[in-house]
């Protein structure tokens, strides 16, 4: 939760007070909702005790001493001014520039600007209107037929995608953290990069768990002919053994992204004579992916730090992952996916991030 203003809590302790309750019980009910926004319990029972003393106002009786000039119109204006000209500039630049010290100009920013500093957003392509209203539209007609009133099963849907992975997947820097005594001399990791060997694999699942882990060849091309004759045909051979009425039927879905493999005509002639319904996906859209969303940042992180020497080692490796993600999570992925979805529309088309 956001901050609390300070008069807030200090309404609070003032009430609690008043009815006779302690310092001690008081802080322990704001620590219990505020967490670490939650004053400290010495603040609380100085605030406690100024009530008890007759003390009515809120605010922070008038300080004696020299007053501080450093927050004027004038140096606020001058603050203003600098982050307009660049958004990128420091605290200490302004300090320096200006000649306060940073604590002022730490004041002045967050205080009387009401401004914070944050990270740009990395999205995957700048949309056009025209793409975001198609992703509107794919998102609508899928949450038409899966959401919540839709009347398809979510456990219909097949989806899957190409990845490569590294021999050695270099871990996050969090997961290479960690504890030192004083003496202890600091870990070194080896970057992957050009030199580091990959494997492609096209891997499909569903909200039941994996359906279909195929190796691709070194040097074969993932092309119309090799995804129909192969990656298709696993898919569907596994079908005919776990949903054979539901594909005979045509009730089964494939969702894919629009690789040119994936979008082929020979590919688009497959699945009719497969009776696999096509779901469409829009363009640019990783975040309303399953695979990318979800499914291959988990394998990478499972795969991180283990050095595999043999492309069946690291095959292994991956369908062992695979089978051990409970049926639980690949249920709440699709879960995750349809309110992506329902979030891609309520923003009118834009990148969804944080589900």
């Amino acid at each position: 939760m956001a901050s609390p203003h300070r008069t807030d809590w200090r309404f609070y302790v003032f009430i609690r007070t008043k009815l006779g309750e302690d310092a001690r019980q008081i802080h322990a009910d704001l620590n219990q909702v505020l967490g670490t926004h939650c004053p400290s319990y010495r603040t609380v029972a100085r605030w406690a005790s100024s009530f008890r003393d007759g003390k009515e106002s809120l605010e922070d009786d008038p300080r004696t001493g020299r007053p501080s000039t450093s927050r004027t119109e004038e140096n606020i204006a001058a603050v203003r001014r600098m982050i307009e000209e660049d958004r990128h500039t420091t605290i200490a630049v302004i300090s320096d520039d200006l000649g306060l010290s940073t604590g002022s100009i730490h004041t002045i920013i967050h205080e009387d600007l009401k401004m914070r500093k944050v990270c740009s957003r990395w999205v995957p392509h700048l949309l056009s209107d025209d793409e975001k209203m198609r992703r509107v539209q794919c998102a609508s007609a899928i949450l038409t037929e899966f959401g919540p009133d839709g009347h398809k099963r979510i456990t219909d849907i097949v989806t899957g995608d190409e990845k490569w992975f590294y021999f050695f997947q270099v871990p996050h820097k969090r997961q290479n953290m960690v504890w030192l005594g004083e003496k202890d001399a600091r870990p070194t990791v080896v970057k992957g990069g050009f030199r580091s060997r990959k494997q492609m694999f096209i891997v499909f699942f569903s909200s039941t768990g994996p359906v279909s882990v195929v190796t691709v060849p070194k040097g074969q091309n993932v092309n119309a002919t090799y995804y129909t004759e192969t990656a298709l045909k696993s898919v569907v051979k596994n079908l005919e053994k776990t949903k054979p009425t539901r594909l005979a039927s045509g009730k089964v879905h494939l969702h894919h992204d629009n690789a040119s493999s994936h979008t082929a005509v020979k590919t688009r002639q497959f699945l009719e004579e497969s009776k696999l319904q096509l779901i469409n996906h829009p363009p640019y859209s990783p975040d309303l992916a399953p695979c990318d969303f979800w499914l291959f940042p988990k394998l990478s992180e499972k795969l991180a730090g283990i050095n595999f020497q043999r492309e069946r080692d690291l095959a292994r490796k991956i369908n062992a992952v695979l089978r051990t993600i409970s049926d639980c999570e690949y249920s709440e992925c699709f879960v995750k996916w349809m309110t992506r979805l329902q979030k891609c529309v309520n923003l009118r088309g834009e990148y969804v991030e944080g589900v």
